[in-house]
């Protein structure tokens, strides 16, 4: 039976009189790679923060590890948070911060152990992400795209998470960096374990790494399930999003 290590429920988020979500509610299971997609301003982005406790919904609730966690206080939803990583879409790293620096960031803060420790797991990180040791005294300002990337997958997984939440890690690469982009995610699920949410538009990454979809549409969920069950939802924005010019193209690619 699944494990469902974290459920949504009636989710709703407004911005003044701006409603983003409309009682979303939806589950993870352990040990999947789950891809939230939908058209610009569909609140993917919106969801992903939610879900990772870094923006409070305006009504519903959470459960994170079976605790409901919007019903605690800050404090004590700290050991919840610290079994998830977050990578953000522009990588948000400290650019005035090493590399080395910036992946043992969340190490600093939420350990008590030494220095030397610190860098000798960071370096692991480093390496599990894809990067050669010399990038690790590397500023964020001398990394390409897809090497930013890499160090912000890097101090995701710096506390060992369970969850690890990614913003668009394909958004801006090249086709040779995304699809390895797309490697490293397949490689960190097998490798550690890690239960993964995807929010991307990028179809070639939907057809490689999503187990399972939630597709947003008009602030709420037009579909949810398989790649093969979205499709045939029935659902006309699964219909605009998957069978139009692009993803035709691309689902012939991986149908062939």
């Amino acid at each position: 039976m699944a494990e469902h290590i974290l459920q949504a429920h009636d989710l709703v988020m407004k911005f003044g009189r701006k409603c983003v979500l409309d009682r979303i509610s939806m589950q993870l299971e352990r040990g999947e790679i789950l891809a939230i997609v939908g058209g610009s301003g569909s609140g993917k982005s919106t969801l992903m923060r939610q879900l990772a406790l870094l923006q409070t919904p305006t009504s519903g609730s959470i459960e994170l590890f079976g605790e409901r966690v919007l019903e605690m206080s800050e404090f004590r939803t700290l050991p919840l948070r610290r079994r998830m990583g977050v990578m953000f879409q522009n990588g948000a790293l400290f650019g005035d911060l090493t590399v080395l620096e910036n992946i043992s960031m969340p190490l600093r803060e939420h350990t008590s152990i030494s220095l030397e420790t610190i860098e000798q797991i960071a370096m692991l990180k480093l390496a599990l992400a894809g990067l050669e040791p010399e990038a690790a005294a590397l500023f964020p300002s001398q990394l390409s795209g897809g090497m930013r990337k890499r160090a912000a997958v890097a101090r995701g997984i710096a506390m060992d998470p369970e969850i690890l939440f990614l913003d668009e890690p394909g958004s801006g690469l090249d086709p040779v960096s995304a699809d390895a982009m797309d490697d490293l995610v397949l490689h960190l699920k097998r490798t550690l374990g890690l239960t993964v949410v995807l929010v991307t538009h990028d179809m070639d990454s939907l057809w490689r790494v999503a187990d399972r979809i939630v597709l947003l549409a008009d602030t709420r969920i037009a579909a949810e399930g398989t790649l093969q069950e979205v499709l045939e939802s029935g659902h006309a924005a699964a219909h605009k999003f998957f069978h139009g010019r692009r993803g035709r193209v691309v689902g012939a690619t991986y149908d062939q």
